[in-house]
């Protein structure tokens, strides 16, 4: 992943979406009813442009049998490998491979991929149409924290989901208010605090930017200018260009997700490099 713009969507561009692959586990048939189902759904993603929902290699040669195994699947086999691509590695999942690999991700005492993913890349899950996923968003947990994904199996859940994460909404970003002199900075007395409050310094001219709570704990291998984006408004910042990887924590404006996430976009143009 080059830069933050990367990874997360932006308005007006193009979503992938990611397989939900509990949605075919332990399932030897698909019903005709989600054939339709998905169809309609593929037809209700292309009016915003999204024609590519990613799945694992094995997922995806298990959907497509299951599909090609029913009389009544010429419809889907039409659009099926132009829509859903393998595997899930993109240059976008890769740059979120750090966060993904930090935590466990699991929906009923089971791993949940799909979700993870959706979730991490500000997207959404395509579920196969059934009792378990006709909902807009499933709730799971990385690690012992509850998160929500968005879930698309139904027409309707494409027009939920899609304007959002296509930004048709403008994001309006709240400033601070607090005067540069009396912004906090709090840092642990430990190797690179100069070189942290040098930098500190710095970005707390964001007006976004509210104080800097915490020094992260050094590690030479993270070499991404943001590290983590919580829903909090939290933002964790690595420096790339300390050979011990230094990085802070800082906290921000951000009143929802989408919010903060803008504002670190904001603040790696300005502050990501020397």
């Amino acid at each position: 992943m080059g830069n933050f713009n990367d990874r997360f969507n932006i308005a007006g561009e193009k979503v992938d979406l990611f397989f939900n692959e509990l949605s075919i586990r332990n399932k030897e048939c698909i019903e005709k009813d989600s054939i339709i189902t998905i169809a309609r759904v593929y037809k209700a993603l292309r009016k915003y442009n999204i024609t590519t929902c990613r799945i694992a290699s094995e997922d995806n040669t298990k959907l497509f049998q299951m599909i090609s195994s029913r009389p009544d699947s010429i419809n889907i086999r039409n659009f099926y490998f132009s829509f859903f691509r393998s595997p899930y590695e993109s240059e976008e999942v890769e740059g979120c491979q750090e966060e993904y690999y930090e935590y466990n991700w699991s929906y009923d005492n089971g791993s949940c991929m799909g979700f993870a993913l959706a979730f991490l890349l500000n997207s959404a899950s395509l579920s196969i149409d059934n009792e378990n996923w006709g909902r807009p968003f499933v709730r799971f947990l990385r690690d012992e924290e509850g998160v929500n994904a968005r879930n698309i199996c139904t027409e309707e859940h494409v027009d939920i989901h899609i304007p959002q994460l296509q930004g048709e909404e403008e994001i309006e970003l709240l400033e601070c208010g607090i005067e540069i002199a009396d912004k906090k900075i709090v840092l642990r007395n430990d190797h690179g605090m100069d070189e942290l409050e040098e930098f500190s310094k710095r970005l707390i001219r964001s007006p976004y930017l509210i104080s800097v709570i915490n020094s992260l704990p050094h590690n030479p291998n993270r070499r991404k200018f943001i590290k983590k984006i919580r829903e909090n408004g939290l933002i964790e910042i690595v420096l790339p260009w300390t050979d011990k990887g230094y990085g802070i924590v800082v906290k921000t404006t951000g009143r929802t997700l989408r919010e903060t996430e803008k504002i670190a976009e904001i603040i790696e143009e300005e502050f990501g490099r020397l």
